[in-house]
């Protein structure tokens, strides 16, 4: 089973070297996009490490949005609210909105683990709702609100 990883610009990045042993353990292939944020926060170079893959961290010619778009699961972990309102308002200026409206174009199931602060999260809960109307492949998992913050779950 073939799993895109999205990683964007939440500090929470830093926890998806340790998702991606995860998966793998479990047999999952993990590919990996990042943001330019995400960027910031963990390098590529540690991502391609950990998942034996090139990492798409930019929209190219080579249109890995289209190639990749219909994975067997597009895991956004850690989705910012960001990342969360440009999909819920087709915005495509990333590699990883690109991807995100591409697959859901050909109903591929997008699961979002939300991470930001809780006021944050708060405010983007309309685009949340707008997003799993209109696409029922689309899922989001329930952040653990801790010290005023969605945090990453367990990687259990």
């Amino acid at each position: 089973m073939k799993i895109i990883l999205c990683i964007t610009g939440s500090i929470a990045a830093v926890e998806d070297l340790k998702l991606v042993h995860q998966l793998q353990r479990h047999g999952f292939e993990v590919e990996c996009f990042m943001t330019p944020s995400a960027c910031e926060l963990i390098t590529p170079l540690s991502m391609e490490f950990a998942t034996k893959n090139p990492v798409n961290t930019k929209i190219t010619g080579y249109v890995e949005h289209v190639t990749n778009a219909q994975a067997d699961l597009i895991l956004v972990a850690p989705s910012t609210a960001n990342t969360i309102s440009k999909f819920a308002n087709k915005i495509a200026d990333t590699n990883v909105t690109t991807l995100l409206l591409t697959a859901s174009g050909y109903d591929t199931p997008i699961l979002f683990v939300p991470s930001m602060h809780i006021s944050m999260y708060t405010a983007i809960e309309e685009n949340i709702e707008r997003i799993t109307k209109a696409h029922p492949q689309v899922h989001f998992m329930e952040p653990v609100n801790a010290e005023r913050k969605a945090k990453f779950p367990s990687k259990e």
